[in-house]
């Protein structure tokens, strides 16, 4: 790493500066060559012709070559090729031939206008020509960039993110061989690794490692440029994600938190209610059970079976919840039918009510769904429960089923009191209690809660909205397909 090896780091540095200027040598020395051979082989083309062509046809070839020396060459070499051409044009194409002396002055003029021309020419030319390359690579950077950080923008895992990087660095600057090390790492640099460039993956003041990378080549400064460019995004996006799993444990832990307060407090009141209820009745019946009539006696183990089934009920409802939390739902789908689950339902309401309160409405002809036919019936009766509690005398909840393009739709009806709308976005919470005192005494708040997660987990959804003629109307939604 660049701080834990900095010997390691400058000695990559000085041989890879080394590596480029032996390599930027031969490369000038060739260009520079070609200017030469371009003047050369023009001058040996229009020697046979310089008794037929005119000065001034001449030096027009002369200035296409400076032109196109600049445009291919740089600018070097175009200088080198336009003071070639003046001296070639006066030693062997102008009278007297093979001395740079001229018979009319006026000549000596032409070729000193030919060559500030060319000169002028051939410097506009190859700045043309850097700025057209400059602005095709600042393109090409740009993209490779922009390519980048789409791709590290959905990404959430790190070593998917270093994946990406690497698969960039490869294919897009041609890279060799690319590895990460560990922020505190002494990994000196390979034997033959002499283009290996190291940069830091740092945002902010947080190091997420260092990157390795080989070349083959030389980087020219634009690649290197390049490619800090393409660490850094990748360090940002590493950092995101670090970002994002801190802030999910911080919600973690506030949301167990809110949780075991909510928890301690159905503990201490809506579980021990009926713990004390069912101890004093027992009491009773044991101290005054000879002296007490058999209707007494009656009242006080049916007050006992309540409270009973009351506190497994809410230490069920705990225990799904917790399952729910930890994701340990287990589902065993099957295709059922939703109507037969709405009348199970019924049929349990009008034995615990006794009468008839709910009414069914199902087409003949809807399909079966793939669910597990224990959790829906817990989930859509802990609904009707909820319904049944608000629902006028005299009045019934409806069960309605329906198919909606391609989902399944469950609609639980209640023609009670309208749910204010700044609570509906809370009443599937965990432990919601209504703020205008219409929670029932002895309940926790989970039974929306844990019907919403029994929905979730068969990838349903479920809403409150307004009944028409007043109350509130619960819908689950469906794919049909959803398995």
């Amino acid at each position: 790493m660049l701080l834990a090896v900095p010997g390691a780091t400058r000695m990559a540095i000085v041989v890879r500066r080394a590596s480029m200027t032996r390599a930027n040598v031969r490369s000038v020395s060739g260009r520079y060559l070609l200017a030469i051979v371009l003047t050369a082989g023009l001058t040996l083309a229009t020697w046979p012709l310089r008794d037929a062509l005119t000065n001034a046809n001449i030096s027009l070839f002369y200035m296409l070559v400076t032109l196109i020396a600049a445009v291919l060459l740089g600018t070097g070499p175009s200088l080198l090729t336009a003071v070639l051409s003046f001296f070639s044009f006066n030693f062997f194409l102008v009278r007297p031939y093979y001395t740079l002396a001229v018979e009319d002055p006026r000549e000596l003029l032409d070729l000193l206008v030919f060559l500030a021309a060319a000169l002028t020419a051939g410097q506009l030319a190859a700045y043309a020509r850097q700025q057209a390359e400059a602005a095709g690579l600042n393109a090409r950077q740009q993209e490779i960039l922009y390519a980048l950080t789409s791709a590290l923008n959905p990404l959430t895992d790190t070593t998917a993110i270093r994946a990406e990087l690497r698969r960039v660095v490869v294919e897009r600057l041609g890279a060799t061989h690319v590895d990460f090390l560990p922020s505190r790492a002494v990994n000196p640099v390979p034997e033959g690794a002499g283009n290996a460039v190291f940069l830091l993956l740092e945002a902010g003041e947080t190091i997420h490692g260092t990157l390795r990378a080989v070349f083959s080549q030389p980087l020219p400064p634009s690649h290197f440029r390049l490619l800090s460019a393409c660490v850094g995004q990748a360090a940002l996006a590493l950092h995101r994600v670090e970002l994002t799993a801190q802030a999910q444990r911080t919600q973690a832990l506030a949301e167990a938190d809110r949780l075991k307060t909510a928890l301690l407090h159905a503990v201490s009141h809506d579980l021990r209610t009926p713990i004390t209820i069912i101890k004093t009745s027992a009491a009773t019946l044991d101290a005054l059970g000879d002296r007490l009539s058999p209707d007494e006696r009656r009242e006080l183990a049916h007050t006992v079976e309540a409270q009973a089934d009351l506190l497994d009920r809410l230490v069920g409802n705990l225990l799904d919840m917790s399952r729910l939390q930890a994701g340990a739902m287990v589902l065993h789908r099957e295709l059922n039918s939703l109507e037969e689950i709405a009348g199970d339902v019924a049929a349990v309401a009008f034995q615990q009510q006794g009468a008839e309160r709910i009414t069914l409405d199902f087409p003949d002809d809807l399909p079966l769904t793939p669910f597990d036919y224990g959790l829906m019936r817990q989930a859509l009766s802990n609904i009707v429960d909820n319904a049944l509690r608000y629902e006028p005398d005299g009045r019934r909840v409806l069960i309605r089923g329906r198919v909606k393009g391609n989902s399944a739709r469950l609609e639980v009806v209640n023609h009670g009191p309208t749910i204010p709308a700044e609570e509906k976005a809370h009443i599937t919470e965990p432990f919601y209690q209504s703020r205008d005192g219409r929670s029932v005494f002895g309940s926790v708040g989970l039974g929306l809660a844990i019907t919403r997660g029994i929905i979730e987990v068969h990838r349903g959804t479920m809403w409150v909205e307004d009944t028409p003629s007043g109350g509130a109307t619960f819908v689950i939604t469906r794919p049909q397909e959803a398995a």
